[in-house]
């Protein structure tokens, strides 16, 4: 039972007995692999009209791309996604939908109705989850049709990188619903820093069933690589501006964002609202630590 009192909730049988970190290290490699023209081009044209990926939105023409990860992994054109004029939005870090926005209570997120997990899991250190007692949290679902680059929604300083090595359960609704504190349990990267308001903030990049490996754009960690099961921890000090690149999906995951108490808000969404880069998600409550 839950401390609410209901059922705690199992993942399906099939789910269990996937070989999931199997699975998805196969699933990468052969991403990653060259494959001919003539068998490429067809699977990346039907992947766009299943999907609805937009090929005008690609920097470059789908026939450059030398694998499917080079593909899924594109750039777009420059213009494509632009920031909220004002200095003060908090803007999507990426394209995808939104799973779950709310405040942090006594250090515990909502996952679903029934299901929460705590930030010192999230993190992956109780010290470091300090800052999140309290505060606001944000998670958004990249699904496989969307853009799989993640961007700064403000600006700041990197201070602290952790890989949390972990399960690799889907990520989807069905997952949500029923794997208890599934992002916490997930292998993931977690990426601590402050805003340029002097904030603490948690940007969390989870991984997922089939995701190839999550990268940053600053740093040369990588996840789902056979044998590496201890948490690393790096100390770092990196500067960055709202909407840089901050990293991306080898197959596509969700982002938790968390800010520490008095850092800023997000704005309330219908779970399922569809997001695009440099959108307005929310308010900082200050933009420089002089402001």
């Amino acid at each position: 039972m839950s401390d609410t009192g209901t059922p705690t909730p199992t993942p399906p049988l099939w789910m269990r007995c996937l070989p999931r970190r199997g699975l998805s290290r196969l699933v990468g490699w052969f991403a990653r692999r060259r494959a001919p023209r003539f068998l490429l081009d067809p699977i990346l044209r039907w992947y766009c009209r299943h999907y609805g990926v937009d090929e005008l939105e690609m920097k470059e023409p789908l026939e450059s791309y030398p694998t499917f990860v080079a593909f899924f992994t594109r750039a777009l054109r420059d213009g494509v996604r632009p920031q909220d004029p004002d200095p003060r939005a908090i803007t999507s870090c990426a394209d995808g939908r939104v799973q779950r926005v709310g405040s942090i209570e006594d250090g515990q997120l909502l996952q679903v109705k029934g299901i929460t997990y705590s930030v010192d899991e999230l993190v992956g250190s109780a010290d470091d989850a300090a800052p999140f007692g309290s505060g606001t949290f944000h998670v958004v679902y990249l699904s496989p049709g969307d853009y799989h680059r993640y961007h700064w929604p403000w600006a700041g300083r990197v201070t602290k990188i952790r890989h949390v090595p972990g399960e690799l359960w889907p990520v989807n609704d069905a997952a949500v619903h029923s794997v208890p504190s599934l992002f916490a349990v997930n292998e993931r990267v977690v990426v601590l820093g402050e805003t340029d308001g002097g904030h603490g903030f948690a940007f969390i990049p989870v991984g997922a069933l089939n995701v190839g490996s999550i990268r940053l754009a600053f740093h040369d960690v990588r996840t789902n690589r056979g044998g590496a099961r201890t948490v690393q921890t790096w100390d770092v000090d990196v500067p960055f501006g709202r909407g840089d690149e901050c990293g991306r999906f080898e197959l596509g995951s969700t982002v938790v964002l968390l800010l520490a108490e008095g850092a800023g808000t997000f704005d309330a969404f219908d779970p399922a609202a569809p997001l695009e880069v440099g959108q307005r998600i929310g308010t900082l409550a200050d933009v420089s630590r002089e402001g």
